[in-house]
Formats: C-alpha cells, structure tokens, sequence
C-alpha cells in the first residue's frame, strides 16, 4: 500500500552513518546482512560516500590490482588485511566528514 501512495523507500545513509558502519565493522560488532546491505545499494545522493562504497567493494571482492580480503576469525569479517583496507577507507571519509561545511546556503 505505501508504495501506490507515496515515493519508494531510498537508501540514504550519511557519511556518519557509514562511518560508524565502517567502525562497526572494524571492531567485530557488525552483522554480515548490514554490511552485505551497504554493499548492494548504490549511494546516489552523495558521489564521495558512494566512492567509498565502492572502495568497500573492492575490498570484498577484488578487482585487477587487488584480492577480495580474506576471512575473518572471531566475528571479524575480514582478515587483518582486509580490515587495514577498510581502515584507509575509514580515514579518508574522516576528511570528507571534517571538511563536509556545518550548514548549507539555500
């Protein structure tokens, strides 16, 4: 019924959102489905936060320069390696977050 009466749900996560995702995810506390849903749904709204997304992809499954991670032990869901990669891709959306202006002009 919501779907005949109103718009469809959107995924639109803010970069603090993926960013606790990203720390969720480095610290073991993060269930795979949240991070398999993050993966699958483009970020449309926001160009840099989907580069991360996609950054993420490659760290799940590899691309011509790189292997997908490996497999976590203990709840991780990725290898050392793997998390070292998300961990870079945590600090770069850090930047984008810190230079993100505190208001808009409209």
């Amino acid at each position: 019924m919501a779907f005949a009466l109103g718009k469809p749900p959107t995924y639109r996560p803010s970069r603090t959102e993926v960013m606790a995702l990203l720390v969720d995810l480095m610290e073991k506390r993060l269930e795979v489905a949240r991070w398999e849903m993050f993966l699958s749904l483009p970020i449309l709204h926001d160009p840099e936060l989907e580069n991360i997304r996609k950054g993420c992809l490659v760290v799940a499954f590899g691309d011509n320069e790189h292997p997908p991670a490996g497999e976590g032990l203990s709840g991780a869901i990725y290898d050392r390696d793997g998390i070292q990669r998300i961990r870079v891709l945590a600090v770069k959306l850090d930047h984008l977050i810190k230079s993100e202006p505190s208001s808009k002009l409209f």
